[in-house]
């Protein structure tokens, strides 16, 4: 049997070392198996992307589902169609990051607290939601409580021998 000459301190630091790690793992496995909801109905909140025309060159720019129809009477954007078929947008509060491929639409919306994945295809020059993704903090809550049941297997096993 072999003595553990550390000090109690060293003993929690390793422990959390360890759950940090787990955490971690946990986490993004969760996040890259987040499941897709198929469905019809759009967040009022989410942005699409579109072109807009400022200074007279067209860019890329951000448009909310709800405020679809209203930012086009108000002629604030010419297209839902971006004017490159991948790249990426800074807004105040969110970052946009899209690409184009056979039609179908994937944008994704992140901060620091959530991830929204969203495809779509236009018919009509009218958004038809396919899928969409909603990774929020529950990924990172779903990561911590799969850590602590890690951490304590491993050390009912170390207990075990």
């Amino acid at each position: 049997m072999s003595a553990d000459k550390r000090s109690f301190f060293s003993k929690i630091f390793v422990a959390l070392m360890i759950f940090t790690g787990l955490v971690w793992a946990w986490t993004v496995a969760f996040i890259i198996s987040w499941p897709w909801d198929k469905t019809s109905d759009w967040k009022p909140e989410f942005r699409l992307i579109a072109t807009c025309v400022k200074n007279q060159q067209k860019e890329a720019c951000g448009v909310a589902y709800g405020e679809l129809a209203a930012a086009r009477a108000a002629g604030q954007f010419e297209s839902l169609t971006p004017p490159e078929a991948a790249g990426d947008l800074d807004e105040k509060k969110n970052w946009l990051k899209w690409k184009v491929e056979n039609g179908l639409f994937e944008v994704k919306a992140s901060s620091w607290h959530f991830q929204t994945t969203v495809r779509y295809r236009l018919e009509n020059d009218v958004p038809v939601l396919v899928e969409y993704q909603d990774i929020e903090a529950k990924a990172f809550y779903y990561g911590v409580a799969a850590a602590l049941f890690s951490l304590l297997g491993i050390y009912l096993r170390k207990l075990r021998g």
